[in-house]
């Protein structure tokens, strides 16, 4: 029956009343000659709940429509510290060819019009053509706890939220509170707009305990660290073993020899291996996910919970997982010697790397080994064979050949590289940095990724190949204005660019591979440059509607292979299951209905929370990186300028991505900065600092609390002399007038696969 309401809301030209809903529904039904009280019934429960859902909007006189065909929109608040913001809004339609369509906007709100409405809240609002948009109603406001600090006026105590978005709403605590403590509130009762009751439901420990810094952070990021009693319940009726009923209907591969290769401290191990020569002498790779869709029903306690985290957090040497341990851990990793349930992406490659055919099975498998990165490094590299390694060592021979064709495949399709490492530190037992450094991916890192690629690539190709909804994994072109600003700093520091412009820079893949080309053995302005090249691509994002991967030159692309750790491809394993391994034709059409409604609330929440996880990793790294510069002061290291503004010189450790600032004030003498050759000149004969120089330097202050470290600059080892850019030859007109601070937001947005 919704059906119908649905097409006659969408092909009325206005409003239509209730008995006029019910008369076309007579005229177009053919089964229904006259609808009966019960049929009536149905519509106007169905009326109600879309409105609800805002499916459908009642206008004041009664009649009702689309909410798609209002000026009305339902979206995330991003809030500004002056009270106004933006709201992302995600529209979702079906064309004239019955394609789904999925439209991300971002609306203006102004403070006057914003209704009060703070970071973070889902708000309806309306967004006429002529006209301010404005907020009507806040729908939902997530602030089940407030992390802030407790200050103090008179005898009464309230909360000052960490976040300056929220500091328009107020939080009494009443008179029994600490006045300073850091604590988490949550909010019992609202009294009044933005003024509520709060309860502290957690007071945060001393500043030298890691753990606690940690946990703050997270908090300060709104990431949910806990699981609800529900869930634990749950997990007590979660069975810990695969029984045979399990196995019904899955392919037996537990004969095959599969493995796992991780991290050598990795315990949630959710991808395994597995490959073999056919007698056509192709390779018949195994790609095998645990099964966390058959494990954990949608719409229970353990789903709401994965929903509300979105992701598994890596914060400074925590896991605060998507799931409970004794998932993720347990039942849901593939461990050595035990049975588990996967979903198996079955591929037949040619000795070119070429793929010839597929398939996608539900199967049970029986990993034969936990390996570790270190030691398959060792095999591939260096020959050297551990003992208990020396049965898999062909195997892992000829993985390695296959991923180095596929990524030989790749780069020569357009894919993009930036090689950067990754910052990298080191804990003793009770969680306190004791050494900084840098990680790099060596080949069976690489081996591992290629073949995930390739799994998430068959996985969307079969989805798109039916006409079924999916979470793509989809990333636009490069922004060609951001481009002209990195072509106009590579001019600057002497490495110009001129075999493409940016036009063809941002619309040509192997033209921006060639970039990348140029700025990669740059010494240690390479790292920075890389950053900058990264900046000028589109973020990665989760998404309904297919546009395809530039950044890996894929067509087809979705995340898959990590189920215990990203809802996103829980989501993409529900899917396979209700629209692909379903065989009934009736229950998928309604499934893949059912998903493709789903899809623009999922894509917009997975998406949202990725970046609170880039974000909340970055602020940790800068948290601990300057808590272990506390004890250096003093000490000197080498460095290189990676930002210049009026205010001081940014500073990135050539040993370590590690950031620090030299302030213009511990510079001897009077500068003036020149955008146009990003150069601090020296106004009475002292020394001029360019981006590019290296320089001596001492730890002069830290702050772990501030996740601030300041140098002084003790001698430059290298001038790396700038030249005068002439601005107007390039397109993009206006740059950014500091450039450090370009670079501090490009690091924080670090792009992801």
């Amino acid at each position: 029956m919704r059906e119908y309401v649905e097409y006659v809301l969408k092909k009325a030209k206005k409003p239509l009343s209730l008995d006029r809903i019910f008369e076309k529904i007579e005229i177009m039904a053919e089964d229904i000659l006259e609808l009966s009280n019960d049929q009536k019934a149905e519509i106007i429960n169905i009326l109600e709940n879309g409105c609800n859902n805002y499916d459908f909007y009642k206008t004041p006189n009664g009649n009702y429509t689309l909410f798609s065909k209002t000026s009305f929109v339902v979206g995330r608040f991003h809030g500004k510290r002056d009270g106004g913001g933006k709201i992302f809004v995600t529209r979702s339609y079906t064309d004239k060819e019955g394609n789904l369509v999925v439209k991300d906007e971002e609306i203006g709100v102004s403070s006057e019009n914003s209704k009060c409405a703070i970071n973070d809240d889902i708000v309806l609002a309306d967004c006429p053509n002529n006209g301010p948009a404005k907020v009507v109603e806040v729908l939902e406001r997530k602030l089940s706890y407030v992390p802030g600090e407790v200050y103090r006026e008179g005898t009464q105590y309230f909360l000052r939220p960490i976040d300056k978005k929220k500091s328009n709403i107020t939080i009494s605590l009443g008179s029994n509170a600490i006045e300073g403590a850091k604590v988490a509130v949550s909010l019992v009762e609202q009294t009044a707009p933005n003024y509520y009751i709060g309860e502290v439901v957690r007071t945060f420990g001393h500043k030298d305990d890691p753990d606690e810094d940690i946990y703050w952070e997270a908090f300060k990021a709104g990431i949910n660290t806990e699981f609800s009693e529900e869930s634990y319940k749950q997990l007590e009726n979660i069975r810990q073993e695969v029984t045979p009923e399990d196995k019904d209907g899955r392919e037996d591969l537990t004969g095959e020899e599969i493995f796992t290769i991780d991290g050598i401290d990795t315990k949630d191990m959710d991808d395994a291996i597995g490959l073999k020569i056919n007698s056509r002498g192709n390779c018949e790779l195994s790609v095998n996910i645990t099964d966390i869709a058959t494990l954990i029903p949608e719409g229970s306690p353990l789903d709401k919970d994965a929903f509300s985290k979105c992701n598994s957090y890596y914060l400074g040497g925590k896991v605060f997982p998507m799931f409970p341990h004794e998932i993720s851990n347990g039942i849901g990793s593939l461990n050595e010697g035990v049975e588990r349930l996967t979903i198996s992406v079955i591929m037949e490659f040619n000795p070119k790397g070429e793929r010839v055919g597929y398939r996608i099975v539900p199967s049970v498998i029986k990993s034969r080994k936990k390996m570790n990165y270190d030691k398959v490094n060792e095999i591939l590299k260096t020959g050297i064979v551990d003992p208990e390694y020396k049965q898999f060592e062909k195997t892992l021979h000829n993985m390695n050949i296959l991923a180095l064709a596929l990524r030989k495949k790749r780069i020569l399709n357009g894919a993009t590289e930036f090689n950067r490492p990754e910052p990298k530190l080191k804990y003793d037992e009770d969680g306190d940095v004791i050494a900084l450094g840098v990680r790099t991916q060596d080949v069976a890192e690489n081996l591992i990724e290629e073949f995930m690629l390739a799994a998430n690539e068959c996985v969307d190709t079969e989805l798109s190949k039916r006409g079924l909804p999916c979470v793509h994994r989809v990333h636009d072109a490069p922004n060609a204005a951001k481009i002209d600003e990195l072509l106009m700093l590579l001019e600057a520091v002497n490495l110009p660019y001129t075999k493409y412009d940016s036009e063809e820079l941002a619309t040509n893949k192997k033209a921006f591979q060639d970039l990348v080309k140029h700025i990669s053995g740059r010494g240690s302005l390479s790292n920075f440059l890389m950053v900058k090249a990264i900046s000028c691509m589109s973020r990665a994002k989760y998404s309904g509607q297919n546009i395809g991967h530039y950044g890996l030159s894929k067509t087809n692309y979705c995340h898959f292979t990590s189920p215990v750790r990203r809802y996103a491809d829980l989501t993409v394993q529900r899917i396979l299951w209700d629209c692909v391994f379903e065989k009934d034709p009736k229950k998928v059409t309604k499934n893949a209905l059912k998903w493709k409604k789903k899809l623009p609330d999922i894509c917009a929440q997975t998406s949202y929370y990725e970046r609170v996880a880039n974000d909340c990793e970055e602020d940790v790294y800068r948290m601990q990186s300057a808590g272990y510069m506390e004890h250096e002061i003093g000490t000197e290291f080498e460095g290189t300028v990676i930002g210049v503004s009026s205010s001081g010189l940014t500073i990135e450790l050539d040993d370590y991505l590690v950031e620090g600032y030299v302030s213009v004030k511990d510079l001897k003498g009077d500068y003036e900065y020149y955008e146009d050759s990003y150069c601090l000149s020296s106004l009475d004969g002292q020394q001029n600092y360019y981006i590019g120089d290296k320089l001596k330097l001492k730890v002069s202050a830290a702050s772990k609390k501030a996740h601030t470290i300041n140098f002084e600059v003790s001698e430059k080892v290298m001038e790396n002399k700038t030249r005068r850019v002439d601005r107007s030859a390039y397109s993009a007109g206006n740059i950014i007038n500091s450039f450090s601070k370009q670079y501090k937001k490009t690091k924080r947005a670090k792009r992801r696969k």
